[in-house]
């Protein structure tokens, strides 16, 4: 299995090789490299990408990250690491604010931005902080994260998942992102990026995207219709489709 030490810490990651720009994806709250499979098996052969797991995420040693800042510096390592000069950078969710705020510190080293269902604020209620501090998972459903055309098998296997995860690596994740906020600075971002968002999207909706879009003036947005939060799993590849067509007007 690939590993990368980062400051003394095997950091797990999955990859694909071709001839391309460099790709590197970034997980959302709780996530893993796993929640790009259908990316990396569609790019394998033709473009070259890594996804990790962040620290203290699926087979990543390490403690969990307590701020989004902290994330995107590791983000700095981890490419710095496999020697990536200048790459596109892809974040869903928390991995969208993880790539914002790398934006922000780094720009010099990306070639392009991919934001996939996130905003430039994440506010998260109270009450699902409290539960998960107290040590629950509170969600009985995975209505929240994925839209009406989602397969009931696949909302029972994405229970399971969530419910098999450590409520402390939601509750640090989502406390980190219940802090982000870009608001007022994400309009210096420059990169070229591609904003995409599934129309039933619950928990970050257009209008975030839309936001993002407005601030960013070297921005394009794509909304997919008929998905929720989870859009590169809901329908891969026409998230796959958005993301080549960006990444061929960069060359």
């Amino acid at each position: 299995m690939p590993y990368v030490s980062v400051k003394g810490l095997n950091i797990y990651y999955e990859s694909t090789s071709g001839n391309s720009l460099p790709i590197v994806f970034v997980h959302g709250a709780g996530g893993s490299s796993q929640i790009w499979s259908e990316q990396l098996a569609i790019f394998d052969g033709q473009y070259n990408s890594w996804a990790m797991d962040l620290p203290g995420h699926g087979k990543s040693e390490g403690s969990l990250l307590s701020s989004i800042e902290d994330m995107a510096e590791f983000i700095d390592d981890f490419t710095g690491e496999l020697f990536l000069e200048k790459f596109v950078l892809v974040g869903h969710s928390m991995g969208g604010a993880i790539a914002q705020a790398f934006a922000l510190q780094s720009p010099e080293k990306l070639s392009g931005l991919i934001l996939i269902g996130s905003g430039a604020r994440l506010k998260v209620s109270q009450d699902i902080l409290g539960a998960l501090a107290a040590g629950r998972i509170p969600f009985k459903d995975v209505d929240h994260l994925y839209g009406s055309s989602t397969p009931a098998k696949k909302r029972e296997e994405a229970l399971r998942e969530m419910k098999a995860l450590s409520p402390t690596v939601y509750w640090a994740d989502l406390e980190a992102c219940n802090k982000f906020d870009r608001v007022v600075s994400v309009e210096k971002i420059q990169v070229p990026s591609l904003i995409i968002v599934g129309d039933e999207d619950v928990m970050t909706p257009v209008k975030y995207s839309q936001f993002l879009s407005d601030r960013l003036l070297n921005s394009e947005l794509r909304i997919i219709k008929g998905v929720g939060h989870m859009s590169m799993q809901e329908k891969p590849t026409e998230v796959i489709n958005e993301i080549v067509n960006f990444i061929n007007e960069l060359l």
